[in-house]
C-alpha cells in the first residue's frame, strides 16, 4: 500500500511539471542506474531577445536660434509653455536690418538704372546710324524701327547674362553641398543656412578702345547666391523628417551637372554678345562715315554725352552687377524676416536663454522645444550584440513606474560608438508606436528587442551543450543515454530551436538527479563538476564527481 501511494504521488508530480512546462514533458525517471530529469523535444515558438535599459526622448525636438545677429527686442514664451508650430518665440530689433534692406534696394535701383543707361546709349548710336545711312534725296528710315531691331539683341544679352549668373550660383551651391557630403567623418547635425555677408558689387570693366565684332564673353565677378529662405524654425537638432541627406556620389553628380549647365549658359551668352556687338559695330561705322570730323566720339565709351555707345560686353557686365545687387536685396529681406523667430514644431518650451535687451549671435540656441506627441527610446548596446540587431525589429518598452509595456521597433542603429571603455557601446533608437501619454523626457525604460523568432522542434536551452562550434544534446531512450550532435537555430532564454539531429517526441536529459547538489563545503566540491541550468525562468544546479 505504501509503495502504491508513492507511485501515485510520483505520477501526480509528473503531471504538474508537464503543465508548468507549457507542452514540454519534464519527468524524473528511475532505473537501476542514475536518475535523470528529462524533457521532450516538441514543436514550439522560440523567441530570442536582447534586454537593455534606455532613456526616453521626444522624437521631434528642436534647438531654435535666430538666423541673424542682433539685439533681442521681446521674448514671447517661457519654460513649460505649450506652443504650436509657427507660433512666435521672440523677436530682434529691426532698426539695423531695415536700414540694410533700404541700402540694398537703393544699390539695386542704381544698378538697374545703369543697365537702362547702357541700352539708351546703344539706342542712340543705332538712331544716328539710321540717320546717316540714307542716300541723298531719300528719306532716312525711322529711328524707332532701327532701335526696335536692336532691342531684341539687347534683351537676349540681358536674359543670357541672368541665366549665366543663376547657373554659376547653382554650381557654387552644389559644390558646397558636395564638400559637406564628401567630408570625412560623421555627417554634421543639420544647421541653418547662415546669412551670407553682403558681397562687394561687381566693378564695371574699364572702357575699351573700340568694339570688336565678336568679343569674348565677359567674366563678371561672382554674384552672391541668394540663400534659401530660412525656415521660421531658425535652427533645429531633430526636427520633423526632411529630405534625406545627399550622398557623396549624388553630390558629385550634381556638381558636374551644375558646372555643365553653367558652361552652356556662358556659351549661349557669348553668342548673344557676338550678335549684339556686330550690330553695334555696324551702327558705329555708319555714324563715323557721315561724321564731319568734329566732336569725335569714343565708340567704346560707357554712355553719356560725347561718348560712343556702350559695348555689348559692358552691358552684360552691368547686368551682372544688377543681378548681384538683386541678390543682396533678397538676402536683406530674408534677414529682416528672420528677426521674428517662430517654433518649427508643436510642443513644450524646455529652456529659454534669450533675454530682452541682450545680444544674440546668429546660429546660437535661444529656445529648446520638445514635441511631446511622440517618443523614442535611446539605449546603448555593446558591440558584441550589434550583429543581432537590424532596423525594423520589434521591441517592448516598459517605462519606469508603468505596468503595461509599450510596443515599438528599432528605427536606427548608430555608426559611431558612444563610449571608449570596455565594452564599446553603440546607440540604438527604438521608436514607440502611437502617441503614448504620461511619459517624461529623460526618464528610464526597460527595453526588450526581439532579435529572432522561429517555429519548429525545440528543447529547453539548458539541455543544449556547446563546445566551440559544436552543439550536442544527451538523448534518453530505453533506459540509456547517448550524446547526439545537433544543429541549433534560434536560442531563447528558455527554449532552443533544433533544426537538425533531433525529432519531435525524443527525450533529452536536463540533469542527472543522482549527482549531489553543491554546498559551501569545499571538501564536497573536490574533483567533479558543477553546472547551473536555467529552468522555466529560474534555475537549478546539479553537481557530481566522476566515477
Amino acid at each position: 500500500m505504501g509503495n502504491r501511494f508513492r507511485r501515485l504521488a510520483i505520477t501526480g508530480l509528473v503531471v504538474v511539471v508537464v503543465a508548468a512546462g507549457a507542452g514540454t514533458a519534464y519527468a524524473a525517471r528511475s532505473t537501476s542506474g542514475p536518475s535523470y530529469r528529462l524533457a521532450s523535444a516538441v514543436p514550439a515558438v522560440v523567441t530570442a531577445s536582447l534586454a537593455e535599459v534606455g532613456t526616453l526622448a521626444p522624437v521631434h525636438q528642436a534647438d531654435v536660434g535666430f538666423a541673424v545677429s542682433g539685439t533681442v527686442q521681446a521674448v514671447a514664451v517661457q519654460p513649460g509653455q505649450h506652443v504650436r508650430a509657427g507660433q512666435t518665440l521672440g523677436t530682434l530689433d529691426t532698426t539695423s536690418l531695415q536700414a540694410a534692406l533700404n541700402a540694398a534696394q537703393s544699390a539695386s535701383a542704381n544698378a538697374n538704372l545703369q543697365v537702362s543707361n547702357d541700352m539708351a546709349s546703344q539706342d542712340a548710336a543705332a538712331s544716328a546710324s539710321a540717320a546717316s545711312s540714307s542716300s541723298p534725296g531719300t528719306s532716312p528710315p525711322p529711328a524707332s524701327s532701327v532701335v526696335a531691331s536692336l532691342r531684341p539683341l539687347q534683351q537676349a544679352v540681358l536674359a543670357a547674362q541672368r541665366r549665366a549668373d543663376g547657373a554659376l550660383a547653382q554650381a557654387r551651391t552644389a559644390l558646397a553641398q558636395a564638400g559637406r557630403a564628401c567630408a570625412p567623418g560623421p555627417s554634421p547635425a543639420p544647421t541653418p543656412s547662415p546669412s551670407p555677408s553682403p558681397a562687394s558689387p561687381v566693378p564695371p570693366p574699364s572702357p575699351t578702345g573700340s568694339p570688336s565684332p565678336a568679343p569674348a564673353a565677359p567674366s563678371p565677378s561672382p554674384t552672391p547666391t541668394a540663400p534659401a529662405v530660412p525656415a521660421p524654425a531658425g535652427r533645429g537638432t531633430a526636427l520633423a523628417p526632411g529630405p534625406a541627406p545627399v550622398t557623396c556620389p549624388e553630390a558629385t553628380r550634381r556638381v558636374l551637372a551644375a558646372e555643365t549647365a553653367a558652361l552652356r549658359a556662358q556659351e549661349t551668352l557669348s553668342g548673344r554678345l557676338t550678335a549684339l556687338a556686330g550690330a553695334l559695330a555696324q551702327a558705329i561705322a555708319a555714324a563715323a562715315k557721315s561724321s564731319s570730323g568734329g566732336g569725335g566720339s569714343d565708340p567704346a565709351g560707357h554712355g553719356g554725352t560725347g561718348s560712343g555707345p556702350v559695348s555689348a560686353a559692358q552691358l552684360a557686365a552691368d547686368q551682372a552687377s544688377a543681378d548681384a545687387a538683386a541678390a543682396q536685396v533678397t538676402v536683406a529681406q530674408q534677414n529682416l524676416a528672420a528677426a521674428t523667430l517662430v517654433s518649427p514644431i508643436s510642443g513644450t518650451v524646455v529652456t529659454v536663454s534669450a533675454t530682452p535687451g541682450t545680444a544674440e549671435t546668429a546660429g546660437g540656441v535661444a529656445f529648446e522645444i520638445a514635441g511631446l506627441d511622440s517618443y523614442q527610446v535611446v539605449t546603448q548596446v555593446p558591440v558584441t550584440d550589434l550583429p543581432q540587431l537590424k532596423a525594423g525589429q520589434p521591441a517592448s518598452v516598459l517605462p519606469d513606474g508603468a505596468s503595461v509595456p509599450l510596443s515599438g521597433s528599432v528605427v536606427s542603429i548608430g555608426l559611431i560608438p558612444d563610449s571608449t571603455g570596455s565594452p564599446t557601446t553603440y546607440p540604438v533608437t527604438i521608436g514607440l508606436a502611437g502617441q503614448p501619454s504620461g511619459l517624461h523626457p529623460g526618464g528610464y525604460a526597460s527595453v526588450t528587442i526581439t532579435t529572432a523568432r522561429s517555429v519548429g522542434v525545440s528543447v529547453p536551452t539548458s539541455a543544449v551543450h556547446k563546445s566551440g562550434g559544436r552543439a550536442t544534446v544527451t538523448v534518453y531512450a530505453e533506459g540509456k543515454t547517448r550524446v547526439t550532435k545537433v544543429t541549433i537555430g534560434t536560442i531563447g532564454p528558455v527554449m532552443t530551436r533544433i533544426t537538425a539531429g533531433l525529432r519531435a517526441g525524443q527525450q533529452v536529459v536536463l540533469a542527472n538527479l543522482s549527482q549531489p547538489l553543491p554546498d559551501n563545503n569545499p571538501a564536497s566540491q573536490g574533483p567533479g563538476f558543477a553546472r547551473t541550468i536555467p529552468f522555466g525562468g529560474g534555475g537549478f544546479t546539479y553537481a557530481g564527481r566522476p566515477g
